[in-house]
């Protein structure tokens, strides 16, 4: 049997008692949003639609922005400082794409995969499949397009709409490229559309009511059903649902103190055991 333990959304928080399982199992398995900073949050959805930036001034944002990466750098110390392994993507709050301006304000940050690189107990996994102690492995992590900025309810106009499509279509044609059946844990960050995805955020934010997952996961299930599907980038929701044969785990934010360990038996026809930490 192989001890997972299934983390993501620290957002800058990484709870003792979260510190102390993942020190109990066989290896660690993070969904990515390492930082956060809920002043520079509020401003984002305050002005979701518009530059942030400009509001706010150049100044304020740089301090916003540092505030944030720094959360994200503390985080990546305390994981890199654990005697087990962690296996990690990305999520779509870390400094990983630098052609996101907004995301950076023109500062030159260390992308979040180089610090990893620095800890010898971190492995990223983006786009990549791999084995891990005899378990089929695909991470996939980052920002994805969620079908409703695809939409004239997003928001955007019609010249930001075709570019999200376009970028939708890239992201499927990458997601499918590392396809096959019999792989055992598809690693996301975002949920699959229909699953855990409807937003129930308690502030303000423009996307609350609406499905925010990405269909293209959804696809991918259904077509090659991983045994496990775990997926973070929601808050609001921990639990597992089922499509197909495939279980669909979300694990909680850890900033919260939630996450889930996961039981992985020898034989592959073994029923999979989830306990959720809240």
């Amino acid at each position: 049997m192989v001890r997972i333990l299934a983390i993501g959304d620290f957002h800058g928080k990484f709870p003792e008692k979260l510190k102390k399982e993942a020190e109990k199992v066989d290896f660690v398995l993070s969904t990515g949003d390492f930082g956060g900073s809920d002043r520079l949050l509020k401003i984002i959805f305050k002005y979701f639609y518009t530059d942030w930036t400009k509001v706010v001034g150049t100044k304020k944002a740089k301090e916003l922005i540092l505030e944030d990466y720094n959360s994200g750098k503390f985080i990546l110390n305390k994981l890199g400082k654990l005697k087990t392994k962690v296996y990690t993507i990305h999520g779509n709050w870390d400094f990983e794409e630098r052609k996101h301006k907004k995301r950076t304000g023109g500062l030159k940050l260390k992308k979040y995969s180089e610090i990893m690189r620095t800890k010898k107990n971190i492995f990223f996994l983006n786009k990549k499949l791999i084995n891990i102690q005899g378990l089929k492995l695909y991470g996939f992590g980052g920002m994805v397009t969620s079908s409703i900025y695809l939409t004239r309810e997003s928001g955007f106009d019609y010249k930001k709409q075709m570019r999200q499509r376009r970028m939708h279509n890239l992201e499927k044609k990458q997601l499918f490229k590392n396809a096959e059946k019999n792989i055992d844990i598809l690693l996301a960050h975002y949920p699959p559309y229909g699953f855990f995805d409807i937003v129930k955020y308690k502030g303000e934010n423009p996307m609350n009511g609406k499905h925010v997952g990405f269909k293209p996961y959804t696809e991918f299930i259904k077509k090659y059903q991983p045994r496990l599907f775990i997926c973070g980038h929601m808050h609001e929701y921990q639990g597992i649902k089922k499509l197909g044969n495939t279980l669909i785990i979300a694990t909680g934010s850890t900033k919260e103190g939630k996450a889930a360990i996961i039981e992985y038996p020898d034989n592959k026809k073994g029923k999979i055991s989830v306990k959720f930490l809240n």
